[in-house]
């Protein structure tokens, strides 16, 4: 009885650790840099397997073949929410917020939006 109330407990724990978020991760644009593109749609595949470790790992690859995209910081900063990092979160939060050129799916997120007013 100890023994399944104890995997019990560790189940319960590390399903405490990730966030029913209503935002998905985003596609890069037509004309992205193609590294980047690749490596972000293989995050974006992960992401919704629910594999946050492994989709950081390729939107971290995207991010060094284009630091300029505001879509790979916001699936950064998803991915490290999932992962429960709240700090690198709203790190990559402010980078896509300030690099989303308009684009309203990054300005109009409401986890972005919650995070960032709560913090700022």
């Amino acid at each position: 009885m100890k023994t399944w109330i104890f995997l019990i407990t560790i189940i319960l724990g590390f399903s405490g650790c990730t966030q029913n978020l209503e935002e998905s991760p985003l596609t890069l644009l037509p004309g992205a840099e193609p590294s980047a593109k690749s490596r972000n749609d293989l995050g974006l595949e992960h992401y919704k397997a629910g594999r946050y470790l492994e989709a950081l790992l390729q939107f971290n690859q995207a991010n060094f073949a284009d630091p300029t995209s505001g879509e790979i910081h916001f699936n950064l900063g998803l991915a490290y929410l999932q992962e429960g990092n709240k700090e690198k979160a709203i790190k990559n939060f402010c980078k896509a917020r300030k690099l989303a050129k308009g684009n309203p799916e990054i300005l109009g997120a409401p986890v972005l939006n919650k995070l960032l007013r709560k913090t700022y």
